[in-house]
């Protein structure tokens, strides 16, 4: 039997008229009380994964399963309502003339009034709710809100928990701070949860993996520290925050570029590869002898964003505490502050596997495709 919440295996969905399938061969798990976020851009079959899931839609083809109970496969159907799904939706869809109490409990029908009442305050409580059960929901914030969505999906203890865009309606500093309380709440009820999201910050935020979808395929699950380093595609890092490729040339084991010399782990492979290098990957030091000129700066708070012109054409973005204060059109040198990179070959796609048993800073080892490449001095 299944050990994971969640399976998803080559679900595939076409609607009418569709030139392409909304989602496409899509296949990944979730373990038990962990969190997942869907992260791609609009159109890219992010929603309509998590209404497979749901119930909401049924598979062309592949496969949903529930705590080891297929849920659809073509053959068999589950309704929604039979899933143990719960879910929080963009617009909260709170009912507005019940209290936070009465929204709390409202899909607790089957339980007696002493355990929805225990119920509600339970949640209302590791949401911090409990001064609010009385009010209505045009009396409460947008935080509060969602708490009291989020709680009443959670009322039920549904087996797993659905987000589509939960964040969306909120302003930026409610949405910052809502991601942690979320998250929080999520692991301390345990319940194994998928977020939808186009908002990288978000997924790397809340998610323990994310799942990057773009053109109805997941291009890589991982840990979002992994998607962020190390992406599989370029147009997963292109997606998932600002990069620049630089590019190196490969001599036995050692790619020179301009940003310093690196060594391959792996087999041979191209001769000429890109390298990519996120905002903080570097350091940049007044240099009247260096290599790089600064062509502008941007004033951030706490930091600085200068774009560098590199000998390779290359205009590097650099991410710089604001007391590094360096004026346009001055020489610098450019270091890699990374110990590994992530390279690429021409065709757009990773290269190379990183050699087996290599150890990450993640405390793990990578399972990506990429080109491990390793800073020499």
């Amino acid at each position: 039997m299944s050990t994971q919440s969640i399976v998803l295996s080559g679900a595939t969905k076409q609607f009418a008229g569709g030139a392409s399938p909304a989602v496409w061969d899509v296949s990944f798990d979730v373990e038990p009380g962990e969190i997942v976020a869907l992260l791609g851009p609009s159109g890219c079959g992010k929603t309509t994964t998590l209404r497979l899931i749901a119930g909401f839609e049924r598979l062309d083809a592949g496969s949903v399963s529930i705590n080891g109970r297929v849920m659809d496969d073509g053959r068999g159907y589950v309704p929604p309502e039979k899933r143990s799904v719960g879910m929080v939706f963009q617009d909260f869809a709170l009912f507005p003339h019940l209290t936070v109490a009465g929204n709390i409990g409202f899909g607790l029908i089957r339980s007696s009034k002493r355990e929805r009442e225990e119920r509600v305050r339970e949640l209302a409580e590791l949401a911090g709710l409990t001064e609010f059960l009385d009010r209505y929901p045009h009396q409460l914030s947008g935080g509060q809100q969602q708490r009291v969505a989020l709680a009443r999906a959670l009322a039920p203890k549904p087996d797993v928990l659905l987000l589509d865009e939960p964040f969306s309606n909120l302003d930026t500093e409610l949405r910052v701070q809502m991601r942690t309380e979320v998250r929080e709440l999520l692991k301390a009820v345990g319940t194994t949860a998928v977020l939808v999201t186009h908002d990288q910050q978000e997924a790397m935020t809340v998610a323990d993996r994310m799942a990057v979808m773009l053109g109805g395929r997941v291009e890589q699950i991982d840990t979002p520290d992994v998607v962020y380093h190390y992406p599989a595609t370029r147009a997963v890092a292109s997606f998932v925050g600002l990069g620049t490729f630089v590019p190196a040339r490969i001599a036995g084991a050692v790619a020179s570029s301009d940003v310093g010399q690196f060594t391959i782990d792996g087999p041979p492979g191209p001769d000429n590869v890109d390298l990519l290098l996120r905002p903080r990957d570097v350091t940049l030091t007044v240099d009247p002898e260096g290599i790089a000129v600064v062509q502008s700066r941007i004033f951030h708070g706490a930091e600085f964003t200068y774009r560098v012109q590199l000998p390779c054409g290359v205009t590097l973005q650099s991410n710089q505490p604001s007391h590094i204060d360096i004026s346009p059109g001055t020489r610098v040198s450019v270091r890699c502050a990374r110990v590994r990179l992530a390279a690429y070959d021409a065709d757009a796609r990773v290269a190379l596997t990183t050699a087996a048993g290599f150890p990450t800073a993640f405390g793990g080892e990578l399972t990506s495709s990429v080109v491990g490449v390793t800073a020499t001095s």
